[in-house]
């Protein structure tokens, strides 16, 4: 048995239903449920009763339910304070990325950052949002910047807005629209759009559907890319158009146009996403930095749709 397993079985206990708790836990269903039987047979006993309208704790479930989140507190409290009181030096800062934000809020902060804390050494890791999720819960970075999470990830994860920005449609440069200063999204009704990974980017197609859903239209998503590069890339091979928060024009985008949109106007949201247990301090001093003066902000207003 391992902490893993019990941070499954902790969630399935809140949730009551597998489907949720992997959504939560950002694994597929069959995996978690094979994930709990194997943990009742190793604890021989029965955790949860499967019945036909849902899950219910067993008595040895409740009691093991209390244990588990006692044993889950202890081993953060633990960690932290080791930390905390017995470390002389400061840990590197680890960081999860998509490359979207790297060339704007991220660089601009980590030099601001490197001016101020040259001891600390930082180290960047490339990742899908769903990688930097797990790579949280494994403790493997200290911050992700995954762009606009599914919401649930609020209740396991501090999640902050850092920037936000328009967003953009995604066009080759062929494209009769091409030279445009701007566009209404609803002149692509008729385009086959290019959607992201649900694996790697999970809820990021509801976003790009709600955005088309403005414009009057249900897009036709006919293709999904694994990264943004690989959007840009299946629309300059004409494969298709796509939709994605201005920022991502800092990438290589070679024979595509980032045409800005004036109906609707969406705004995509750059978040950073941290345990919620007491940051090292590697960490702490980044986040002063990155929430310093204002330049990051902790919400977008509700005015604005959010994409």
């Amino acid at each position: 048995m391992e902490l893993r397993h019990l941070k499954y079985f902790v969630t399935v206990a809140e949730e009551l239903n597998f489907s949720r708790a992997a959504g939560r836990l950002f694994i597929s269903q069959p995996a978690l449920s094979r994930q709990i039987k194997n943990l009742e047979d190793e604890l021989r006993v029965m955790l949860f009763l499967r019945q036909s309208d849902g899950l219910t704790l067993t008595q040895a479930g409740q009691f093991f339910l209390e244990q588990a989140q006692d044993i889950l507190n202890c081993s953060h409290v633990a960690v932290q304070s080791l930390k905390t009181n017995y470390t002389n030096t400061l840990e590197p800062l680890v960081i999860g990325y998509i490359p979207t934000i790297l060339q704007s809020l991220l660089g601009e902060t980590l030099h601001r950052f490197k001016l101020a804390y040259p001891e600390v050494a930082i180290r960047f890791q490339e990742m899908p949002p769903s990688e930097q999720v797990r790579a949280l819960r494994e403790g493997t970075i200290d911050i992700a910047f995954m762009g606009n999470p599914p919401d649930e990830l609020e209740q396991e994860f501090i999640v902050k807005c850092v920037k936000k920005m328009p967003i953009a449609a995604v066009i080759p440069d062929t494209h009769r629209l091409a030279y445009e200063s701007s566009i209404d999204l609803a002149s692509l009704a008729s385009e086959k759009f290019i959607g992201m990974s649900e694996k790697k980017y999970p809820g990021r197609n509801d976003r790009i559907c709600d955005v088309c859903r403005g414009a009057g239209f249900v897009p036709n998503l006919h293709l999904f890319a694994d990264s943004h590069p690989s959007m840009i890339a299946l629309v300059a091979a004409g494969q298709g158009v796509g939709i994605m928060p201005s920022e991502g024009a800092s990438l290589p985008h070679p024979q595509v146009v980032f045409m800005p949109l004036h109906h609707p106007i969406y705004y995509g949201r750059s978040t950073a996403a941290w345990r919620k247990e007491t940051p090292s301090k590697s960490l702490a001093k980044y986040l002063q930095i990155l929430f310093e003066n204002g330049e990051a902000s902790f919400s977008v207003p509700l005015s604005d749709r959010v994409y």
